[in-house]
């Protein structure tokens, strides 16, 4: 018996190395001019609200089709969040969005989980969450979600955050828990918004160098997400300014670009609360 589980456990290591192994291999050779970078012009920022839009509607969590073709809410409008995208010369290929809390906004994730993220307020812990991750279908092999990963966790250590909270379908689960450590937060909840069920997870940074360490130590172990991640410089695609061209210092939209998304293209603004919009006014006095 003992035997047995010692071989089950050493299959399942194998298993998880040659997966994690394949997640670190570069296949961007045919990319053209790959890069990553927080968005910033309009034609960026739309592309990543239409990729969000038809790989979200192929995967059923649009079930009513809008007029835009675009996937972006009222945290967008917020110049704390932030918009990672990879792209392919001038296309973007897969992008990742970082909301940052706030007393005014909070978390799309309070919709479900506001006791479970107060708890965490609570303990004066800075929240932020993770949301609209899209890649095309034709690149999702490329392992760029990886990279982005990675942007995205650099620049989180770097505004100081706590904790990195997301939802995510329960099929994926396990996917984050045993790539990246995350830990439960919340139950399995239906989502409306998605139509589709949810859970909430966790992943707590304080002492997140030393969690990584820890996992992928083991010398069967092929592959290092801890050295991954804490590389300053990419191994197989460079970003043109290293680390810090990624920490953004400030990225306010112009009133034209947020009247184009949240006005014109959308009716996300009208949504907002009466402080909400006063808020938003105080940003974008031309809106």
């Amino acid at each position: 018996m003992t035997i047995h589980a010692q071989g089950h456990t050493h299959d399942r290591r194998r298993t998880i190395r040659i997966r994690r192994s394949a997640l670190l291999q570069s296949q961007l050779d045919d990319i053209d001019r790959p890069s990553i970078k927080i968005a910033e012009t309009r034609d960026e920022l739309e592309q990543a609200f239409s990729l969000v839009y038809y790989e979200y509607q192929n995967m059923g969590y649009i079930t009513e089709p809008n007029a835009s073709e675009m996937c972006l809410s009222i945290y967008h409008v917020l110049p704390e969040t932030t918009v990672f995208i990879f792209k392919s010369y001038l296309t973007v290929i897969s992008t990742l969005t970082q909301i940052f809390d706030s007393h005014l906004f909070g978390l799309p994730m309070d919709a479900l989980y506001r006791s479970e993220l107060d708890a965490l307020r609570s303990a004066n812990r800075k929240l932020v969450e993770l949301s609209a991750l899209a890649t095309r279908d034709e690149a999702r092999w490329r392992n760029v979600f990886m990279y982005l990963a990675r942007a995205m966790f650099w620049y989180a250590m770097r505004q100081s955050v706590n904790d990195l909270c997301i939802t995510v379908n329960p099929k994926h689960v396990e996917f984050y828990k045993t790539l990246f450590l995350f830990e439960d937060l919340g139950p399995e909840r239906y989502y409306p918004k998605v139509s589709a069920p949810a859970v909430a997870l966790r992943l707590n940074l304080d002492d997140i160098h030393k969690k990584l360490r820890q996992a992928y130590s083991a010398l069967d172990f092929d592959c290092d997400l801890h050295s991954f991640f804490d590389k300053v410089n990419p191994g197989a695609l460079t970003e043109s300014d290293g680390t810090d061209a990624l920490v953004k210092k400030s990225r306010i939209m112009d009133a034209d670009t947020v009247r184009y998304f949240f006005i014109e293209k959308t009716n996300v603004l009208e949504k907002a609360t009466p402080e909400q919009m006063d808020h938003i006014k105080t940003i974008y006095p031309g809106l």
